[in-house]
C-alpha cells in the first residue's frame, strides 16, 4: 500500500471518530459550541486530506457536508436532526470507505454508487422514506462478496444467500480449530474457495502446524445458523447477508460484527503490530533460554567446576536484567488505549436504544487506559454481550421509569480504571435490576437446584445462574437477547483472558458488571511445586507464606482437616486429591512434617499440601484457550528452561 495512502487512512479513521463524537455530544446539546467547532474543523480537514486523491466523489461530498457546518457555525440553519442526521451518514459512509481505500487505493464502485443518495440526503432533496432508510442503505456490500455472488449469479437463482469469508488465526490449529472441517458443515454449501494468504513457501521453510488458508463461501441456509457456527471465532468470520438482486445496495445487509471497526485489529500503530509481536515472541524465548542456565550451573557445581558455576550464573542474572528490560520495553510498545473498543458504542446504542423505543444516554470514563492489544481488541465481544443486556434487559420504558419515580431517560455506564497490574471494566445500568426470586424460580424450573437448594441459597448465590450455559429468564427470543447464549459467553471469553467476572444487582435500582483482567500477559513469578511425581507452577502472588506443620498437629474438623496457625484455624488440603491423584499422605498417616502452602480463597486463607518445593522461576503464562480454556484449576502454561510445558494452577478455584 502506499505510504501516502496509509498515513490518510490513519488520520482519516482519527478524524471520522471525532466528528462521531461531536455529532453526538450536538444531539444531546445542540448549544454546545466547541462541539460545533471540533465537528467542523474535522470535516474540513478531512475534506482536504481527501483532495491528495482521486477518491472520487468523496472530495465533493465532504464540501458539501462542511458548508452545512459552516452555515450552523453563521447561525443560518438550526442544530438538529435535520443537521446531525445527514452528516452521521456521511461519517459512516466515510468510515466504511477506508477499509476499502486500504486494500485498493481507491473507492470502491458500491460505495460510489452511494454517493448520489448521499449529495441528495445533504442538499433535502431526498424523499422523506428514503431518509429513514438510509441506515440500511448505508450497509454496503464488500468487493469480495459481490465477486462470489458474481460466480454463481448464473447458475444459482437463491433469493437469499449468506457470503463467508473465513480467516483462521494463524494458530488456530492448537486452539483445536480445523477450518475445513468448521466450513463444511455449513447448510446448503453452494460454493467453497480455498486460498493461501501468502505465497507458498520452499519445503525447507513450510510450517505444516501454521493456517495459511482464507475460506471463502455461500450458503444459502439461514443466517441464524451461519452465526450460531461461527459463535466462538465471531473475529475471524465476516457474515454478509445478500437479499434478492445484489445490484442494488438497498437489498443487502451486512451481518456479523455490528460495527464497521468490529473485525479490525489495531493496525494504527505507525510499527506494524506482527513485528511487535514478534518482538515479544524473541523476548519469551530468550526468557525460557535464560532460565535454562541455572540447572547448568547446577550441574557445573556438581561436576566440581565450581568456578564455572560461578560464571554462570553471573551471566544468568545480567540476561536476566537485560531480558527483564526488553520484554518490558516490548509489551509497553504494544499497549493501546481502550478507547480502540470503547468508541464503538456510542452508534450501537443509539441505534439500538431507537429500535427498542426506549431514551436513554451512554457515559463513557476511563478511555484512556491502556491495556495490551490483544486484550484490547478481545474485549469487544463480552462488552457487547454486557451492553445489550444492560438495553434490552436493564433500561425500563419511559412509562415504567415515570411509575417508579425515577428520570425518563435512562443511564448506562461504561468505565474502566487501572488497579495496580490490573484493569477494571466496569458496565452498569439505572434500570430494574435482576430478580434473584425470579432466577430461584427459573432454576427450579430448570432442574438446577432442588426446592431445598432454593430457599438456602442466598441472593448473591442465586445470581450466578444468570452466567450458566442457556440460562435465560427471556419469555420469547428477540434480536438481541433470549436465547441464553450471552452471560456464559462473556464469563467464557474472560475466563480465557485470564480475568474474572463479578456482578451485583438490586431490584428497580440497577446492575452492575465489573471485568477485572491483566494489563499485559507479563511475566509471571512462579513456585514450582512437586506432587505425584509431576510439577506444577504456583503464582507466588497467590501465596500468602509457606510452613512446615507436624502431623501431629493436624486436626480432623469435620469431614476435613484443619491446623493452628498464630490463632487462626486454618483448613488444609492437600493438591494431590485436589488434583484427583494418588492418596495423599495424610490419609496413609505419615509422620514427620509438611510443606504447607498458606494460599488465598477468596477472603480466607487455606493450607494446601505439597509433596516439594522445586524452585523459583520467572516466566511467561498464557491462558489457555479453545478446547482447553474451561479445564477447572487450570490457569494456563508456561514454558520452563528445560523444555517442558509447566502447568500453572489456579488455586483459587481448586480450593473452592
Amino acid at each position: 500500500m502506499d505510504e501516502l495512502i496509509a498515513q490518510f487512512t490513519i488520520e482519516a479513521r482519527e478524524l471520522v471518530q471525532q466528528a462521531s463524537e461531536d455529532l453526538l455530544s450536538l444531539e444531546a446539546d445542540p448549544g454546545k459550541r466547541e462541539s460545533l467547532e471540533s465537528a467542523f474543523r474535522a470535516i474540513h480537514t478531512l475534506k482536504g486530506s481527501a483532495g491528495l486523491f482521486d477518491f472520487g466523489p468523496m472530495q465533493g461530498i465532504l464540501h458539501q457536508a462542511e458548508d452545512l457546518l459552516a452555515q450552523a457555525r453563521e447561525g443560518q440553519i438550526l442544530v438538529g436532526a435535520g443537521l446531525i442526521d445527514p452528516l452521521r451518514a456521511v461519517i459512516e459512509w466515510i468510515d466504511d470507505s477506508i477499509e476499502g481505500i486500504m486494500q485498493t487505493g481507491r473507492l470502491s464502485e458500491v460505495q460510489e454508487m452511494q454517493a448520489p443518495r448521499l449529495r441528495g440526503l445533504l442538499t433535502g432533496e431526498m424523499a422523506e422514506h428514503e431518509t429513514s432508510q438510509i441506515a440500511g442503505m448505508l450497509k454496503t456490500i464488500p468487493d469480495w462478496a459481490l465477486a462470489l455472488h458474481r460466480l454463481v449469479a448464473e447458475t444459482d437463482r437463491s433469493p437469499s444467500l449468506i457470503a463467508i469469508r473465513y480467516d483462521p488465526h494463524p494458530e488456530c490449529f492448537f486452539n483445536g480449530d480445523d477450518p475445513l472441517e468448521t466450513i463444511s458443515r455449513l447448510t446448503d454449501l453452494r460454493y467453497l474457495g480455498v486460498s493461501v494468504k501468502v505465497p507458498t513457501p520452499s519445503p525447507q521453510d513450510y510450517d505444516p502446524f501454521r493456517c495459511d488458508l482464507l475460506i471463502e463461501a455461500l450458503s444459502a441456509g439461514s443466517l441464524a445458523e451461519a452465526q450460531a457456527l461461527f459463535r466462538l471465532i465471531p473475529d475471524q468470520v465476516t457474515l454478509v447477508h445478500l437479499r434478492a438482486s445484489v445490484g442494488d445496495p438497498d437489498v443487502a445487509e451486512v451481518q456479523g460484527s455490528p460495527d464497521p471497526l468490529a473485525g479490525r485489529r489495531s493496525t494504527t500503530m505507525r510499527v506494524d503490530p506482527s513485528r511487535i509481536d514478534k518482538l515479544l515472541e524473541i523476548a519469551g524465548e530468550l526468557i525460557t533460554e535464560k532460565d535454562g542456565l541455572i540447572p547448568l550451573a547446577h550441574e557445573a557445581r556438581s561436576q566440581g567446576s565450581g568456578d564455572l558455576a560461578r560464571r554462570i550464573l553471573s551471566s544468568h542474572f545480567e540476561i536476566e536484567r537485560l531480558v527483564g528490560s526488553l520484554y518490558g520495553a516490548v509489551t509497553q510498545a504494544r499497549m493501546i488505549p481502550l478507547e480502540r473498543t470503547f468508541r464503538r458504542f456510542p452508534r450501537l446504542v443509539r441505534e439500538t436504544s431507537a429500535k427498542l423505543g426506549k431514551s436513554l444516554d451512554l457515559i463513557i470514563e476511563g478511555e484512556t487506559v491502556e491495556a495490551d492489544r490483544e486484550i484490547v481488541d478481545s474485549l469487544f465481544e463480552p462488552l457487547l454481550h454486557l451492553v445489550r443486556n444492560c438495553l434490552d434487559h436493564g433500561i425500563e420504558d419511559e412509562a415504567e421509569r415515570l411509575r417508579v419515580s425515577k428520570p425518563v431517560r435512562g443511564r448506562i455506564w461504561l468505565s474502566a480504571r487501572q488497579r495496580g497490574d490490573q484493569i477494571e471494566i466496569k458496565v452498569a445500568d439505572d434500570g430494574r435490576g435482576i430478580d434473584a426470586q425470579r432466577i430461584r424460580t427459573t432454576a427450579l424450573e430448570r432442574g438446577l437446584i432442588s426446592e431445598m437448594q432454593a430457599s438456602a441459597l442466598p441472593d448473591e448465590e442465586v445470581l450466578q445462574f444468570v452466567f450458566a450455559p442457556g440460562f435465560s429468564t427471556a419469555s420469547q427470543v428477540s434480536d438481541l437477547s433470549g436465547r441464553g447464549v450471552g452471560l456464559d459467553a462473556v464469563q467464557s471469553s474472560v475466563k480465557r483472558l485470564g480475568g474474572t467476572l463479578e456482578l451485583q444487582s438490586a431490584v428497580e435500582t440497577g446492575s452492575s458488571f465489573t471485568i477485572r483482567l491483566p494489563i499485559t500477559f507479563s511475566l509471571t513469578q512462579l513456585l514450582v511445586v512437586e506432587v505425584g511425581g509431576e510439577r506444577y507452577g504456583i503464582p507466588i502472588s497467590d501465596i500468602i507464606e509457606t510452613h512446615k506443620v507436624p502431623t501431629c498437629d493436624i486436626q480432623c474438623v469435620r469431614a476435613g482437616r484443619a491446623f493452628i496457625l498464630r490463632n487462626r484455624t486454618i483448613p488444609l488440603l492437600h493438591l494431590g486429591e485436589l488434583l484427583q491423584m494418588r492418596p495423599s499422605s495424610l490419609a496413609s498417616g505419615t509422620s514427620g512434617n509438611l510443606t504447607v502452602l498458606i494460599v488465598r480463597s477468596g477472603e480466607e486463607a487455606v493450607g494446601v499440601v505439597v509433596e516439594a518445593i522445586a524452585e523459583r522461576s520467572e516466566t511467561l503464562t498464557r491462558p489457555l484457550s479453545r478446547l482447553l480454556q474451561n479445564v477447572p484449576g487450570i490457569a494456563g502454561t508456561a514454558l520452563m528452561g528445560d523444555g517442558k510445558v509447566l502447568l500453572v494452577l489456579d488455586m483459587e478455584e481448586l480450593a473452592q
